[in-house]
């Protein structure tokens, strides 16, 4: 008998031959993670500024030529672990974050967001095939635009922005859903990409649930129920349910 198993492998990300970090991700879909990193990074400000990338899925390396310099810090951020953040480097800056407010007009109804989860998980074909990945997908108002997997949560969310990039969307009239624990770092991610609402089938940490507030990013948990916990924002989401938990977490 074949027992399932999680494809995982180290990948260096050398952006104008300097290598920034180093991806343990599931090496498939390497230029969408490569392009939402550097961008929910702010390490591009859009796909216009890549004027090369060379990535396979069978490489362990992925090579980007950007116009403009790096920054000092942003060379040699480590490893992203698959089970864990984004790297290291100065990208969780409080006065960056004072910068970055959401202002948007994008709302969505709990019926609608139940469903995306649900067809996020329908079309999730690794984790249907081993049970241990992560999906993100990029919603609209009322479609599941995209779905991406990975053995890493904050992976599976950079190949999301970054095929949301090469799709051409509007994130401020988009969000991001995820089956993994909202980090502060997975927040910052969606935050500094630019979407209007981040939403997870769990729950946010009590640094994620501040930065929602002070950014005004809409911040939802357990998003697969009928009763979904509404963070931040839910002036902006029409419930069906008039028992769902909404209002300040604890």
């Amino acid at each position: 008998m074949e027992l399932p198993i999680c494809n995982e492998a180290p990948v260096d990300l050398i952006v104008n031959d300097n290598k920034i970090v180093t991806f343990m991700c599931t090496p498939q879909n390497l230029k969408e993670l490569t392009v939402g990193y550097l961008y929910s990074r702010g390490i591009i400000k859009s796909i216009a500024d890549i004027l090369v990338l060379g990535a396979c899925d069978d490489m362990r390396e992925v090579h980007v030529k950007i116009s403009g310099q790096l920054k000092k810090e942003q060379i040699g951020l480590g490893v992203v672990l698959s089970g864990c953040g984004s790297g290291g480097g100065n990208f969780f800056d409080k006065e960056k974050l004072q910068s970055w407010t959401v202002d948007s007009n994008f709302s969505i109804s709990t019926v609608n967001l139940r469903e995306f989860f649900k067809e996020m998980n329908d079309r999730a074909e690794l984790y249907n095939q081993t049970g241990g990945m992560h999906s993100a997908g990029v919603i609209s108002e009322n479609e599941l635009v995209l779905v991406q997997e990975d053995v890493g949560r904050h992976n599976s969310v950079d190949k999301a922005i970054g095929k949301g990039l090469f799709l051409g969307l509007d994130p401020s009239k988009h969000g991001i859903i995820t089956t993994g624990r909202l980090s502060s770092d997975l927040v910052l991610k969606s935050i500094g990409a630019g979407y209007s609402l981040v939403a997870t089938r769990s729950i946010p940490t009590t640094m994620a649930y501040d930065m929602a507030k002070e950014t005004g990013i809409i911040l939802i948990g357990r998003g697969a129920r009928k009763s979904p916990y509404v963070y931040t924002q839910s002036q902006k989401i029409s419930l069906d349910d008039e028992n769902i938990e909404k209002g300040e977490a604890k």
